[in-house]
């Protein structure tokens, strides 16, 4: 089976334990609500794992020390706030413009950091300077003997400017040199051009890593939501984050407009600036039993646990087994 639960070693020599849906705060989320205003209304609510960006952070735009409420942190690699692109879940097709990233910046967020408390730190990326995986894998080898402290993730991006999707193939030969990283990532973005291909490719990435006796984790960057997380954790990735969940509401299953979830949950009279800290509230419990719901489905794969969704899921798993079986 694909999907089971797998260790991470943190660097403090603890260790949790997946699937991790983990709620993600960033620049980019809201064009009308600072990133710094949504993290600290949130110290009341998250006690388990986040996700931040060292791009946020170097500007300004997040302090480190409001990230100390959560028990791990996940400090992401800064490729995405630095780029013009949006991801699979916003829908305003707008993005602000850039200020630069840098290495050295990212290293000067590193240097900053207090390590005594648990942090995920993803490998550096600039999204307008491509180099090949060979050179990825040496540049984030090297980052991270600078930081022995740091627990070390791996993020695998394209190689090349005019490359739209990952070369699952070049990667899974270079499975061995992966060894030496705690958590593998991939963007849901760079994976595929339809909900299968993207199982697809975790699933041939887990499968190259098995071959080489590895349980390393594969973290899908921009895949938290109701239904693509689930079916990316069929088929074999571990943990998953984005902005799903504080721009929709999620509900039985669903992805949700906001205003029609308020209209619905709340009342056609409830007042829009009140209705975002409800539907976040409301949307981590959901994450939090959803992930529940997937640890109690590897215990005998049954997909009632899914609830609303179980039927979609077996037919959706169903059809990726298949296809698998004639590649």
């Amino acid at each position: 089976m694909l999907a089971k639960r797998r260790k991470i070693q943190l660097a403090n020599g603890t260790q949790i334990t997946t699937p991790l849906l983990l709620p993600s705060f960033s620049s980019k989320t809201l064009l009308d609500e600072r990133v710094e205003k949504i993290l600290e209304y949130h110290k009341s609510v998250i006690t388990d794992e986040l996700l931040v960006s060292a791009y946020d952070v170097y500007y300004k735009l997040i302090k480190e020390k409001q990230t100390r409420f959560c028990s791990t942190v996940f400090l992401d690699s800064g490729g995405y706030e630095a780029s013009q692109d949006v991801d699979l879940s916003d829908q305003t097709g707008i993005a602000a413009i850039p200020q630069p990233w840098k290495n050295t910046f990212h290293q000067k967020v590193l240097d900053a950091w207090d390590f005594t408390h648990p942090t995920v730190v993803v490998s550096y990326d600039n999204p307008r300077a491509k180099i090949t995986l060979e050179k990825q894998i040496k540049r984030a080898t090297a980052l991270f003997a600078r930081y022995p402290n740091a627990t070390a993730e791996f993020l695998i991006k394209a190689e090349r400017s005019d490359q739209r999707f990952l070369c699952i193939a070049d990667i899974t030969r270079r499975a061995h040199d992966l060894s030496k990283f705690a958590i593998i990532g991939i963007t849901e973005k760079e994976i595929g051009g339809s909900t299968m291909e993207r199982m697809v490719k975790p699933a041939k990435l887990r499968n190259s890593l098995n071959l080489v006796g590895l349980e390393t984790p594969i973290h899908v960057f921009g895949s938290l939501d109701t239904v693509s997380s689930v079916l990316y954790f069929l088929a074999g990735a571990d943990i998953f984050d984005g902005l799903t969940w504080l721009r929709y509401a999620y509900e039985n299953g669903n992805t949700l407009y906001k205003h029609n979830y308020g209209a619905r949950t709340l009342g056609i009279t409830f007042e829009d600036f009140r209705m975002n800290a409800k539907i976040w509230n409301d949307n981590y419990y959901y994450l939090l039993r959803l992930r529940d719901d997937m640890g109690r489905y590897l215990l005998n794969s049954d997909f009632k646990v899914f609830g609303a969704n179980a039927d979609f899921f077996l037919r959706a798993f169903d059809q990726f087994q298949a296809h698998m079986k004639g590649i």
